[in-house]
């Protein structure tokens, strides 16, 4: 009875264990430890296969010197702890004498003194063998042998819970880590300087500084209209850099309030203003040995400018509401849209943020001084879009002509956008100008394809009447007489085309020139009125 209690004692605290932790070699070594107080069962170990799956070695134990535990290992199904590992069945010697492999301490004096009982139990997992957990007895007896197998069987049992959620977190871990480098692989290649489209001289010039300064930490401006690509290319010059593997974070100046930019930069402490419920690391912590980008940087206030000067200069700060000073090494990218220049004039910005800044300036290439990009960009964006929404389109030359005639105030964004809702609008796999309401919308624009700027458009102008039934209008500036006044509409009806090809023999080169319009115009004319150029040719 009284062994009963002390049985029923132990497993009662072992139970507990498996609560207390994930690490199944700590709840290893406390349960060991509890078979050691309370049952007597001494010099316990739990022993798992090494990594080459031939030998058994400790992973935890009680009573063994760390001498002893690296000399420990046996042989897989020739050893007798190998031979319960290999077998899945529980043995047990009523003395340890004279017995190869098993694990016994050299220093243990009592030895000597008493018959050792040992005691091997397998550890097994879905029925297959995981480790051995084993233990010794110092008695005169072998009467408790029966009970101590069935108390390391229940313990072994217990165990094995714990190793299957380790098994799955370790999994779990690979898997992740896995993921990571893929990931990482795999943006380091999409954000390749290499793989840019760059065919015009004025990209190609800017991505050769990109890749220049890409492996160093200079601070990076990065200066040019909006949807020029600034966020992209900042992101190609963290992946070429030796920070690639550290954080890259992104800030918004434009999108944060002012009254909270400087929380969001440097962080804050609890209660330093209404609703700082919380202590909050800011960003510059957050990417501390990465990257920090900063877009908009010229809608920063003035007195968070000054901050900004500080980290920039000796990489310090503190957060909003504490004076404990704080480290950073970050590397900073900036990008802006606005002339700074002017905003100092008008006292808006720092000068001498801006000579901090100007470190690295980087000009980024409106789409209208990049025209050679216009063509893969949108062939580029056609092959995201049809993947991405599952149909087979494709854009006509005529169509292509146009969108690379066209200035794109939007620069690659607005190109982007353009694609996108061609590709979700379409209706047939081949689309014409007639097929895609905004190229009309474009035509229709003063000023539109002629690659200059469209605020002239956007001044208010006497409304025009609407042409007449089966006329085709044009912007100015493409391919008509000089004698025509900026922004006046060419007007094309039908008959004068089919005269103009029949004068010209079908070649559309000269029956644009006759009519006064570019090519390009013609052909768009040509595909309205459904005149095909072969019926002129003689």
């Amino acid at each position: 009875m009284v062994h009963q209690a002390r049985t029923l004692a132990a497993l009662t605290e072992i139970s507990k264990l498996f609560s207390s932790s994930l690490d199944y070699t700590e709840v290893a070594k406390q349960c060991l430890y509890l078979l050691s107080d309370i049952l007597d069962l001494e010099r316990g170990t739990l022993l798992m296969p090494t990594p080459d799956r031939k030998y058994l070695a400790i992973k935890a134990s009680v009573g063994f010197t760390p001498e002893e535990i690296r000399e420990s290992v046996y042989e897989i199904g020739k050893d007798f702890v190998g031979k319960v590992y290999s077998s899945g069945l529980p043995m047990a010697l009523p003395d340890t004498e004279d017995i190869a492999g098993v694990p016994t301490p050299r220093h243990a004096d009592e030895f000597n003194l008493y018959r050792i009982g040992f005691v091997a139990v397998p550890v097994t997992l879905d029925s297959r063998p995981v480790g051995v957990l084993t233990a010794h007895r110092t008695t005169h007896s072998t009467t408790m042998v029966d009970e101590d197998i069935k108390v390391m069987k229940i313990v072994a049992s217990l165990l094995s819970q714990t190793l299957r959620i380790a098994e799955m977190i370790r999994e779990e871990n690979s898997r992740l880590v896995q993921e990571n480098k893929e990931l990482h692989l795999e943006l380091e290649d999409r954000f390749n300087p290499e793989n840019m489209i760059a065919n015009s001289s004025a990209m190609a010039k800017t991505l050769e500084m990109v890749r220049r300064v890409a492996d160093t930490d200079a601070i990076v401006l990065l200066r040019g209209e909006s949807g020029t690509g600034k966020s992209l290319l900042a992101r190609t010059i963290h992946f070429a850099s030796p920070r690639k593997r550290e954080p890259f974070v992104i800030v918004n100046c434009a999108a944060l309030p002012a009254t909270l930019i400087e929380s969001e930069l440097f962080g804050h402490e609890k209660g330093a203003f209404t609703g700082a419920l919380a202590q909050r690391a800011g960003r510059f912590e957050a990417a501390d040995g990465g990257t920090l980008f900063l877009d908009e940087i010229g809608e920063l206030p003035l007195e968070t400018q000054a901050k900004l000067l500080r980290v920039i200069q000796d990489g310090t700060f503190e957060r909003v509401g504490s004076s404990r000073t704080m480290t950073v090494n970050v590397r900073l990218i900036c990008a802006t849209n606005t002339n700074l220049e002017e905003q100092i004039r008008d006292r808006e910005f720092r000068e001498d943020l801006y000579y901090r800044l100007m470190v690295v300036p980087v000009q980024v290439p409106p789409l209208r001084a990049r025209r050679e990009d216009i063509l893969p960009l949108c062939n580029y964006f056609l092959k995201k879009f049809t993947a991405k929404y599952d149909k087979r389109v494709s854009i006509s030359r005529e169509v292509m002509e146009f969108l690379e005639g066209y200035s794109w105030p939007g620069n690659v964004r607005e190109l982007e956008n353009t694609i996108e809702r061609t590709v979700v609008l379409a209706g047939s796999e081949t689309l014409t100008p007639r097929d895609i309401p905004i190229l009309e919308t474009l035509v229709a624009t003063p000023g539109a394809g002629n690659g200059q700027a469209t605020a002239a458009a956007a001044e208010p102008a006497a409304p025009e009447p609407p042409p007449a039934p089966g006329i085709v209008t044009f912007g100015p500036m493409q391919g008509r007489s000089r004698e025509r006044q900026p922004y006046e509409r060419v007007p094309l009806r039908e008959k004068d085309i089919r005269e103009a090809m029949h004068n010209a023999g079908g070649i559309q080169t000269h029956a644009a020139r006759m009519l006064g319009v570019s090519l390009r115009q013609l052909r768009y004319a040509l595909t309205r009125f459904e005149i095909k150029a072969t019926e002129f040719k003689y």
